[in-house]
């Protein structure tokens, strides 16, 4: 049977072929006619059919053509009245589209890999010193500085929009616009990556603990899901070896959601060495080589057992859509601790991650 089919697919495109075949079955059925006469003129008026129609097309088509020339707009007038395009398919191999990214824990989170709060593209500047965002004056100007990288070798973001906003201290809370930059974002491997976007942001006057959240803007991204990044860190002394934070957690969904709170210990390791003859390296195949971000896993990050963590109310809460939760987070330290302890508490709903923030305990 699939013989029969490849014989039909390859005459589809061989009109003469179907001409000889479509004159020589009339010459059979004219011959047998003494047998076949109904078939041979139910053939005929079938052949008869069919050319009417082609030559109304044909003739309608050039009625279209000097109907369209005679009624034409005149010269600048645009493209009214004139036939619809077909559409036109162009294959991935042509159209190329840039991926604009930034340190997106939603997305990061999304594959599996643990996150940190403390965003490494975005850093806050007094003039040309780095402040750190848990640290900020009322009332005070600052830059803001956000890194952006490109995942596409073959596509450039030319003048992308940055939408800039803060937010309070927590997890879910409402963002406030503060503004927005344009920048070119080159192919990835060119140079001046990472493209670098800053807008100037006078902090609130009435004191208080500020997140900054950074978003990419482009309509034709290769992958709009690692576009928004946070900068959402606190910081604390223990003392004797205690400390307490406090966030407030928020459902920003249109639905009740049950939230759970999870802690771990994730940081940016340093950056491995290139190795030796990089340039020459096999090109990477899932099957056989190892897990290029193994050192990342969530599951490699569990809080240390010997330091104690109380979630006050808890870590569980059922919240109606727009309600918020103040929580307050008590962490004890192991006797003779000496150093700095990072804290993540990401929100999760069912596995989704809600938000999230970063806490460093420090001796």
């Amino acid at each position: 049977m699939k013989w029969v089919w490849s014989i039909v697919c390859k005459l589809r495109v061989r009109m003469v072929l179907l001409l000889i075949l479509g004159i020589l079955l009339l010459l059979i059925l004219f011959l047998l006619r003494a047998w076949l006469n109904p078939l041979f003129y139910a053939y005929l008026a079938l052949l008869i059919l069919l050319g009417l129609i082609g030559l109304v097309r044909f003739v309608q088509g050039i009625l279209r053509k000097f109907c369209w020339k005679k009624d034409a707009l005149p010269k600048g007038g645009g493209s009214e009245g004139h036939p619809p395009s077909k559409p036109v398919y162009v294959p991935p191999r042509i159209y190329k589209r840039p991926d604009p990214m930034i340190y997106c824990q939603s997305y990061l989170m999304s594959k599996g890999i643990a996150v940190t709060w403390d965003n490494p593209d975005i850093q806050l500047f007094d003039g040309a010193v780095p402040v750190p965002s848990h640290d900020l004056l009322p009332g005070k100007k600052y830059t803001i500085q956000a890194r952006i990288f490109n995942g596409s070798t073959d596509a450039a973001a030319v003048n992308m929009l940055v939408r800039f906003h803060y937010l309070n201290f927590g997890i879910g809370t409402i963002n406030n616009y503060i503004g927005q930059a344009l920048v070119d974002v080159p192919v990835k491997g060119a140079g001046g990556l990472p493209a670098i976007a800053t807008y100037q942001w006078t902090t609130p006057v009435t004191p208080g603990h500020y997140c900054i959240q950074v978003e990419l803007v482009w309509p034709d991204d290769a992958n709009p899901g690692n576009n928004l990044g946070q900068e959402n860190v606190n910081v604390k002394k223990l003392n004797s070896p205690n400390a307490s934070f406090s966030f407030m957690l928020r459902n920003d969904a249109v639905f009740a959601r049950k939230i759970r709170l999870q802690a771990d210990s994730y940081a940016l390791p340093p950056k491995e060495p290139c190795p030796p003859n990089s340039m020459k390296l096999p090109r990477y195949r899932e099957d056989h080589e190892p897990d290029p971000y193994a050192r990342h896993r969530l599951h490699l990050y569990p809080f240390p057992e010997n330091w104690q963590l109380e979630y006050l109310p808890g870590n569980e809460f059922q919240l109606a859509p727009g309600e918020e939760q103040e929580v307050t987070l008590k962490v004890t330290a192991f006797d003779g601790f000496t150093g700095r302890q990072v804290i993540n508490v990401n929100a999760f709903d069912g596995e989704i991650l809600i938000g999230g923030v970063t806490l460093y305990a420090h001796s």
